[in-house]
């Protein structure tokens, strides 16, 4: 299996899993305050990466490498981003939101010409535009009421995705994935855990209550693990051998395990041109995929 295959199966993975995790995270924050339940997520996720280290099933190695580049690349995703989506997105509608979070891959595509210098074909661009209006589709419902302050931080919000991408693929010879993993987790933890102090204080029934939900618990437990660990991992590793632009079009797969997963968990409802947007991310994302293994052979 080519080294092309196999990060383009690890991108299928890592997106398909963020595609649920939009799910998980509604559950889990029927029961818990946003900055705490961000702070749980990723300390328990950097402290499941740390017991990888202590079975010495992943090992940290930072010396002489460039690790500001690493703790910028950390500081983008998961702080910036998710603090920019979270709040861009309770300030506008779900179906606007998901149109502007689907321009990710063609800031991608835009960004990994100019600063990595990545090659860039005629179909790609196609695919990628054809991509966004996939999202468009699945997420129709009326754009309603829009908010500057929403659209700036779902803006903002494109943006660290791409430049995480970029600065994750641009140290992938120096750290591995588990590495960029590890500080991405460790740095969301302190992070996080910072914020909900300083919006919550000392209540502790902010922080426990939240376990009594079994539902919260499961959720979190797939957020942490799943979502976190792991589709970190396997996009870090993909970013190794794609290029930002082919990465980050997978990005719009997650629109289309959304809908399948609010169809199949949540019983949401699915329209005719839902249908439609979904055949067309499919369409687009597998066409890139495919024809970039054919140029390898």
């Amino acid at each position: 299996m080519s080294k092309t295959l196999k990060a383009t199966i690890c991108c299928l993975l890592g997106y398909s899993i963020y595609g649920f995790s939009f799910i998980f995270t509604k559950i889990a924050l029927e029961d818990s305050d946003p900055n705490v339940f961000l702070a749980i997520r990723f300390t328990l996720a950097f402290l499941i990466l740390n017991l990888f280290i202590l079975f010495r099933k992943g090992r940290i190695e930072l010396k002489g490498k460039p690790v500001m580049k690493l703790l910028l690349m950390g500081f983008i995703q998961p702080v910036i981003y998710f603090i920019c989506e979270s709040h861009g997105i309770a300030l506008t509608t779900a179906s606007f939101s998901g149109i502007i979070i689907g321009l990710v891959p063609v800031m991608g595509l835009i960004l990994g010409v100019i600063f990595l210098k990545e090659s860039c074909s005629l179909f790609q661009i196609i695919c990628t535009v054809l991509s966004v209006v996939g999202v468009a589709l699945t997420t129709t419902g009326g754009i309603g009421k829009v908010s500057m302050k929403g659209l700036i931080l779902l803006l903002i919000s494109i943006v660290a995705t791409t430049v995480f991408s970029i600065l994750s693929r641009s140290i992938s010879k120096e750290f591995s994935a588990f590495e960029r993993s590890y500080v991405m987790t460790g740095l969301g933890s302190i992070s996080f855990i910072a914020i909900a102090l300083f919006t919550r204080g000392a209540d502790i029934n902010a922080w426990t209550e939240p376990f009594k939900s079994p539902s919260f618990v499961w959720s979190v437990l797939y957020l942490a693990i799943v979502s976190s660990v792991i589709a970190f991992t396997v996009i870090n590793y993909a970013l190794n051998s794609l290029s930002v632009g082919h990465t980050l079009i997978f990005s719009n797969f997650t629109a289309v395990i959304s809908v399948i997963a609010g169809i199949l968990i949540l019983g949401d409802s699915f329209t005719a041109l839902q249908l439609a947007g979904v055949a067309i991310i499919i369409a687009s994302v597998f066409g890139v995929s495919i024809y970039k293994l054919k140029k390898e052979q």
